[in-house]
């Protein structure tokens, strides 16, 4: 089939084929010669000049001659400095007041409106009365609060956890890998708006025997209660932490591709399993990453709509379950409460973060 397919193109269209090529160059060689070389000409003896006295004016040349006397390192910091001066200019603009006034709201005895005045803050700061609030006057709060704080601290590890073994399998040589990496990485684009809310109301984002209580039942039967708790709550969160996966499987997929693969191949030469492979070699290579994915995960997890505080701030506002939330109802409430909920929320990721950090750091010196 080659040769009658090779035979057919030599007898038919090998000429045409050929004609087309030298007509083509024909033209690119015309365009260049009486296009491009009298546009080049014409920019040498009237662009550049005028560019030249413009810059020396401006004294420019002295400007690059003092940039190329500045050290590489100094380059690359400024460079870096450039690139985050968007964010800078609107963390400074926008970031920073609104960050002060959410403070002064959680430190104030009331945030309220007043008709042809304005919003009006009132109280002391250093009373901290919505503090007081939350951890005095409103047991209820404080159990969710305490409870969304195991539940951040133990989802975490397990999605960076899970996040590493799906990579390292996903980084194997298998068929249709890539759409295996599409599938993972599409609750990303799904677990936004309201989707997840109605997911977990139909109770997709659980195992049936998790919620019928099987496993439970079994797990307290032979081990002790604390751990069988810890487990319940893992599997009953399976769904979701594979759902939350996505980013953080495509992170550590950067870092394995970008290992050098003769240093597994040294290593495989020197009689290394796989099992000290991955912890000599791959774990070590991925541990700033898993900070990385520490932080993304704990940001994420922690400001879901199904969050019990972010439920108590928008939905919520006492174990009855009021439907105003914390954020409107001003006679209960009000925002000044939610802006003192909102900070503990953001004290309890800044803990889940740095505690995890710390171990991470603590592990990591051994490879030091």
């Amino acid at each position: 089939m080659k040769r009658l397919l090779r035979k057919l193109y030599d007898t038919v269209l090998a000429k045409p084929v050929a004609g087309l090529k030298t007509l083509i160059g024909k033209a690119s060689r015309a365009l260049t010669s009486k296009v491009v070389e009298p546009l080049r000409v014409w920019r040498i003896r009237t662009v550049d000049p005028v560019l030249a006295k413009v810059g020396r004016a401006l004294g420019l040349p002295t400007v690059a001659r003092f940039l190329r006397r500045i050290p590489q390192k100094w380059k690359n910091m400024l460079y870096g400095y450039l690139f985050v001066m968007p964010w800078l200019f609107g963390l400074g603009l926008i970031g920073i007041p609104l960050l002060s006034k959410s403070i002064r709201m959680a430190l104030s005895e009331k945030y309220y409106f007043i008709t042809g005045v304005g919003w009006q803050i009132s109280g002391e700061w250093y009373e901290f009365t919505q503090f007081k609030r939350i951890f005095a006057d409103q047991p209820w709060h404080l159990e969710q609060i305490v409870g969304t704080f195991q539940d951040v601290a133990l989802v975490v590890p397990l999605v960076v956890v899970f996040a590493l073994i799906l990579a390292l399998m996903l980084n194997q040589r298998i068929k249709g890998r890539a759409v295996f990496r599409t599938i993972f990485f599409i609750p990303v684009i799904l677990l936004s708006g309201n989707m997840l809310s109605n997911f977990s109301n139909s109770g997709l984002l659980t195992v049936p025997a998790i919620a019928n209580g099987t496993i439970s039942r079994l797990l307290a039967e032979y081990f002790p209660e604390f751990f069988a708790t810890i487990v319940t709550t893992a599997f009953t969160k399976i769904v979701l932490i594979l759902w939350l996966s996505g980013v953080q499987i495509l992170i550590f997929l950067a870092g394995l591709q970008k290992m050098d693969r003769s240093t597994y191949e040294a290593a495989e030469i020197d009689g290394a399993s796989m099992w000290e492979t991955f912890w000599k070699i791959t774990l070590p290579a991925l541990i700033p990453l898993m900070y990385i994915n520490v932080i993304y995960t704990t940001v994420i997890y922690a400001n879901l709509s199904n969050n019990a505080i972010v439920q108590i701030i928008t939905t919520r506002s006492s174990e009855q379950g009021s439907l105003s939330g914390t954020l409107v109802d001003q006679i209960n409430f009000g925002r000044a409460y939610s802006a003192a909920l909102s900070w503990i929320l953001f004290a309890i990721e800044l803990t889940v973060i740095g505690a995890y950090a710390g171990i991470i750091r603590l592990a990591s010196k051994r490879y030091e």
